[in-house]
């Protein structure tokens, strides 16, 4: 029986001696969707739990009411935005403030084009409603993921080389 042939080892390129830092590994812009996905992850369950919540106010007063329930749904938008701008802050590598603001305003200008593919604004008034709510919902959302990306920035362990937070 023949000897089987020796092994030959593809050539391996060296690396540097030291990984690169967790901070290096995305740019600050990736995070401002990545923001935007955890704020729908937050904010869908929310606004189904007050939409159930609130469903049963309807009986009562119709004004009153619809503020209930508008109110319950500004506050799960909200509370999602905040959440997506406190994980860009928290975890968001070289991202700051302003990558935690863009995932708020992004993900509220996603949830408006939704729910305006699924109406028909045919009057001049309509398409006033739906921008005033896009102003709404952006203020709404940005300014969540703002304060949210602050606290996140705080809550940071603190760089290796000692330096601030961005």
């Amino acid at each position: 029986m023949p000897e089987p042939a020796p092994r030959r080892h593809l050539p391996v390129l060296q690396t540097k001696d030291e990984p690169p830092s967790p901070d290096e590994d995305r740019p600050p812009w990736h995070w401002a969707p990545i923001g935007a996905v955890a704020t729908f992850l937050v904010w869908l369950p929310l606004a189904a739990l007050a939409e159930s919540l609130t469903a049963g106010t309807t009986a009562g007063e119709p004004a009153t009411s619809g503020v209930f329930r508008l109110s319950a749904q500004a506050l799960a938008c909200f509370a999602g935005a905040f959440a997506g701008g406190l994980l860009v802050g928290r975890l968001g590598g070289k991202a700051g403030r302003k990558e935690a603001t863009l995932s708020g305003l992004l993900a509220s200008a996603i949830a408006w084009l939704i729910a305006l593919s699924q109406s028909d604004p045919s009057s001049a008034f309509m398409w006033l409603v739906w921008c005033l709510l896009l102003v709404i919902l952006a203020t709404i959302g940005g300014a969540a993921a703002l304060l949210g990306g602050r606290l996140g920035l705080r809550l940071r362990p603190p760089r290796p080389h000692g330096g601030p937070p961005e």
